[in-house]
């Protein structure tokens, strides 16, 4: 289950014909597994996890959304020479497989601590909308790439004033132009080569001095380590944790527009984070405000009956151009709800709002796995990013924290690096045990247990939950956004949160906590040091790869 040379193609066609003989399900057992000729197995949940990873059934809207045209945006080879592996006498220190926000910031990071880094991969521009936390963004030093701030964030988590919540923290969209610009331009000051194509291959064994990846084309690279950055896509190349509840997905779509009668509905001045009321349906055109808690034409306020429909908000921003961006989103969901739902709901919702859409300027189909686990530590490949599985389970938010633990995680590296004598095996392991440590893996743990739950709640647990977690003090539900929580505070905010809330969802939280695998798996997370303490230390030796 672990790479050698040439197997990384060979694992990754296997599953593509196994996908044709196993129908992925969201309960997918991870005892039940797919042979091919008898040599070699690979688990149902491994290969339903890639699959929803890649986008499941929504792909073909991704390859959309990554081929859109940024005439803003400059050719990679524009700002940074060219690597041409016939001149290579000796590998690189670092390939870094990816050019998206997380694989440009480690690229930079590691050239900044004088290694040679090569970027790998295609000249990918980007294509999505970023929303960001000012106050984050502000202590990267990354303010002035965004292009739109809004001091106020609001919710609606149900009919009436009382269910309107400000947040009191500025949000900004990110000028992706802008940010591209400025992370080429670190790495052209820092030394990276660039290396134009679509990996296909890499070739890397734990004991070995360097690996090496291939393109499609023919061209290659040599480096002592390879970190995949380039989305979790590279889960292909990758080997995970068993007994770890399955990937989830958050998913949007959204429309930047002009737009008739928006000021009407929300104020222009502040960025809409969630509005879960539910809209959507069940209302005739231009009456959505008229509709007061009690006398929705459908009962319990419009959500009755809705137990089994997966939630969807609205988020919107008031642009400075006079245009808007509008989405419809679905915050986690297995299996994902799909585009085409998100569209009509989107298209329903704005009719009941009243708001007229005159100018279509530009569609964006977003899809992010969420959950699911964690890449293992004896890999002769190390990962970052989305790859690495950094995304926040519950909120799907990635981009401020690659940027964030890029310096980190690039120092862990560097002083693997250094070691005279260090193999492939030695410094990919250091890599891994700086990116996730015991603390972390805890963390994360806990943010799948929370966005497992969020996965079964309907439209009214779903406001429920949020009217008690933004009612919590702004340390909590700050940090768990940020992920700044330490793993004993994030139990402290779990009991705060217990007490705090409706019987209801304290019901719920008490079903899931003694049925649920993510319960089971967070268990193991927290008393893993204390299992490996009663078992003593863990053997220096160097690991060597599974057969």
């Amino acid at each position: 289950n672990i790479f050698r040379r040439a197997r990384l193609c060979h694992r990754h066609k296997l599953c593509l014909r196994a996908l044709k003989e196993v129908r992925p399900h969201q309960d997918a057992s991870a005892s039940e597994v797919v042979s091919s000729n008898g040599s070699l197995e690979f688990q149902q949940a491994d290969i339903s996890n890639q699959w929803l990873r890649e986008g499941g059934k929504e792909a073909k809207y991704l390859l959309r959304q990554a081929a859109k045209r940024e005439p803003e945006q400059q050719d990679i080879l524009d700002i940074l020479p060219k690597f041409d592996s016939r001149e290579q006498s000796k590998p690189a220190d670092v390939l870094v497989v990816g050019c998206g926000p997380a694989g440009l910031a480690l690229a930079a990071e590691l050239s900044e601590r004088n290694l040679d880094v090569v970027l790998v991969g295609m000249d990918s521009k980007f294509t999505n909308n970023y929303g960001v936390w000012v106050d984050e963004f502000k202590a990267l030093g990354l303010e002035e790439t965004l292009d739109n701030v809004w001091q106020e964030a609001i919710c609606y988590f149900g009919l009436g004033k009382e269910h309107e919540v400000r947040i009191g923290r500025a949000y900004g969209r990110v000028d992706r132009a802008k940010l591209r610009a400025k992370l080429l331009e670190r790495c052209s000051r820092a030394g990276v080569r660039f290396l134009a194509g679509e990996v296909t291959d890499i070739d890397a064994e734990m004991g070995a001095e360097a690996g090496a990846v291939a393109c499609r084309g023919g061209s290659a690279a040599e480096g002592r380590l390879i970190v995949l950055a380039s989305g979790a896509v590279a889960g292909k190349f990758l080997e995970f944790e068993e007994d770890a509840p399955t990937v989830a997905a958050q998913t949007a779509y959204g429309i930047q527009a002009r737009v008739k009668h928006y000021d009407g509905n929300f104020d222009l001045g502040s960025m809409l984070f969630m509005d879960y009321r539910r809209h959507h349906t069940g209302l005739y055109d231009g009456m959505a405000l008229e509709a007061r808690p009690g006398t929705h034409p459908h009962g319990s306020d419009g959500l009755w009956g809705t137990d089994g429909e997966t939630p969807s908000f609205l988020y919107a921003m008031p642009l400075a151009d006079g245009s808007v961006f509008l989405e419809e989103t679905a915050l986690v969901a297995r299996p994902p709800l799909p585009f085409s739902v998100l569209k009509r709901r989107l298209e329903r919702r704005l009719r009941a709002l009243g708001i007229e859409v005159e100018e279509v300027m530009d569609e964006e189909w977003s899809y992010i796995p969420v959950g699911g686990p964690l890449p293992t530590r004896e890999q002769p490949v190390a990962a970052f990013g989305a790859a690495a599985n950094m995304i926040h389970p519950a909120t799907g938010y990635s981009v401020a924290r690659s940027l964030k633990e890029a310096p980190a995680f690039a120092d862990g590296i560097a002083k693997a690096l250094a070691r005279g004598g260090a193999s492939v095996g030695d410094v990919s392991s250091a890599a891994w045990d700086a990116l996730w440590p015991m603390e972390r893996q805890r963390q994360v743990s806990f943010q799948v247990f929370g966005m497992e739950l969020l996965v079964q709640l309907g439209p009214q647990a779903m406001n429920e939950f949020f009217m008690t977690f933004f009612g919590l003090p702004a340390y909590f539900w700050n940090g768990f956004l940020a992920s700044s929580l330490s793993s004993a505070e994030l139990l402290a905010f779990a009991l705060l949160f217990f007490v705090r809330t409706s019987n209801g969802i304290r019901l719920q939280l008490m079903g899931h906590l003694l049925t649920s695998p993510s319960a089971k798996y967070m268990l193991r997370k927290y008393t893993r040091e204390l299992s490996e303490s009663a078992a003593g230390p863990r053997s220096g030796a160097a690991v060597e790869p599974r057969r």
